[in-house]
């Protein structure tokens, strides 16, 4: 088995049973049982529980910063919006689980303290990301812009991974793309 795959294991199983045990009744060796290796490998790749936790949010993090760095660049700005919107969407299919169980840790005060500069380096950069995008657009307030949108994300966000079953995502982006499609001044 190469390195990485070890890595990988034990981050996929980590998360799986973090997200549906708690961080706190998941213990070392159950991750490591799960992904198949052995509790000493679990260690030689990373110090800690809490150093696990981090791999994971930090992995997230690149993944979903991929999804945001990719927008189409040609085309203007409603291009570059819709395609923006369709990535943001289909990531958060793909990583609902993840994200379900990201949001949870930032209501365990304990857990929120180990998470808390991860997950606002990665809001911070959301938000330079669509400041940047209304900014080339010609937007009179690109700052106040971008945060009332990453803010309306953020709820829609929230609402599809945790508030109602069955929300309807793509009926919403759809929604937030008509209500930015024509620059806000």
């Amino acid at each position: 088995m190469r390195p990485q795959d070890g890595k990988d294991k034990i981050l996929t199983a980590a998360l799986n049973l973090f997200a549906q045990n708690g961080f706190h009744a998941t213990s070392v060796s159950q991750i490591a049982k799960a992904a198949k290796v052995s509790k000493g490998l679990t260690y030689n790749y990373f110090d800690s529980k809490e150093a696990l936790l981090l791999a994971i949010i930090e992995r997230a993090s690149e993944t979903m910063m991929a999804v945001a760095g990719e927008m189409a660049t040609g085309g203007g700005y409603q291009i570059m919006l819709r395609d923006f919107l369709d990535r943001y969407g289909k990531s958060l299919k793909a990583n609902n689980q993840f994200l379900t169980f990201q949001l949870s840790l930032m209501f365990q005060p304990d857990l929120k303290t180990i998470v808390a500069g991860p997950m606002h380096a990665r809001a911070a950069q959301l938000l330079a990301i669509t400041e940047a995008m209304f900014s080339e657009a010609g937007a009179a307030a690109p700052l106040i812009v971008a945060r009332r949108f990453v803010s309306e994300l953020d709820g829609i966000t929230l609402h599809y991974l945790s508030v109602f079953k069955n929300y309807p995502l793509d009926e919403m982006l759809v929604h937030l793309y008509q209500n930015y499609k024509e620059l806000p001044r």
